[in-house]
């Protein structure tokens, strides 16, 4: 039988999860509608001093964000609840494998000026969402204004072209005015955090992982299980493994995990399937274009 080669195999993965990952080289469209507020606060005296299109965080007044920022569940520690999606990229980890390229955002940078190690997004089942980004740099490029918010500083990031705001720190908040607003009042202990997803979260393994997904099923979301997690990481040996956590999953996914399973050897893939009650958790390891290939097949 014959096989596509691993150059043919790689484009196939790049180019599907170019579809999940594209919500953070395009983010800033997708934030909601025109501003109808102004800003209250001028901050390019500040960058008048340095001669710089960008600004410190440390010229920058008020509480900056200090939180934990190392997987997606620190990420969901700051999301209100009702999460539908999220995923989380540290793109430091991706240096050195074929994701390198893909999640190398030039929109990213061109939005804050400088360089962003580490990602994440919530989306919600109304359309709104944020986005969490870690800059190790500590600037980003001047804002337009800022408002207050309970001793923060939203900083107003166009000209009134779309409703995002940033709040600075570690990691930065953006999105839209309510959503930055809303994270924050997480941080103030105002509000809870999202815990919905704990209990497939509790079977995870975030060490060394390149990204992580979670999803709800809902009607703009399709997977056969009422939640989903997934991961993936680089091996010493220099392989990969992917991580598959189902929370009450269709009758299928079982059937095809135990099917393919059974000739994985075939295709040079390694399974390791625990069940634990109503959770299924599936680790697969193999070179990067074989799990793709493995994940087509289990109809994921």
């Amino acid at each position: 039988m014959k096989r596509n080669g691993p150059a043919t195999k790689n484009k196939k993965y790049l180019a599907i999860l170019l579809v999940v990952i594209m919500v953070f080289s395009a983010f800033v469209i997708f934030f909601g509608n025109s501003l109808k507020t102004g800003s209250n606060n001028d901050f390019s005296n500040k960058a008048a001093e340095d001669n710089s299109s960008t600004i410190s965080f440390s010229q920058i007044p008020g509480k900056h964000i200090n939180h934990k920022f190392n997987s997606i569940v620190d990420g969901l520690n700051m999301s209100p609840e009702g999460v539908m999606s999220a995923i989380y990229i540290d793109l430091q980890k991706s240096k050195g494998t074929p994701l390198e390229t893909l999640f190398k955002s030039k929109d990213l940078k061109d939005f804050y000026g400088v360089d962003v190690t580490k990602c994440y997004r919530a989306n919600y089942a109304n359309g709104s969402g944020f986005e969490l980004n870690q800059i190790p740099e500590q600037k980003i490029l001047m804002p337009w204004g800022a408002v207050p918010y309970n001793g923060y500083n939203l900083l107003l990031k166009t000209n009134n072209t779309y409703n995002l705001w940033t709040v600075v720190g570690s990691p930065v908040i953006s999105g839209s005015r309510q959503s930055v607003k809303d994270v924050i009042d997480i941080m103030e202990k105002n509000k809870k955090a999202t815990s919905e997803y704990d209990p497939i979260l509790s079977q995870a393994e975030p060490v060394n992982v390149i990204l992580e997904e979670v999803v709800t099923k809902s009607n703009v979301t399709n997977i056969p299980a009422e939640q989903y997690y997934m991961d993936l990481k680089k091996l010493d040996n220099g392989s990969y493994m992917q991580m598959l956590i189902f929370l009450n999953s269709e009758p299928k996914v079982t059937k095809n995990i135990a099917a393919l399973k059974a000739s994985s050897s075939e295709r040079g893939v390694t399974y390791d399937v625990i069940n634990s009650g109503n959770i299924i958790k599936l680790k697969i390891s193999s070179d990067f274009a074989s799990l793709n290939n493995e994940t087509k097949l289990l109809s994921l």
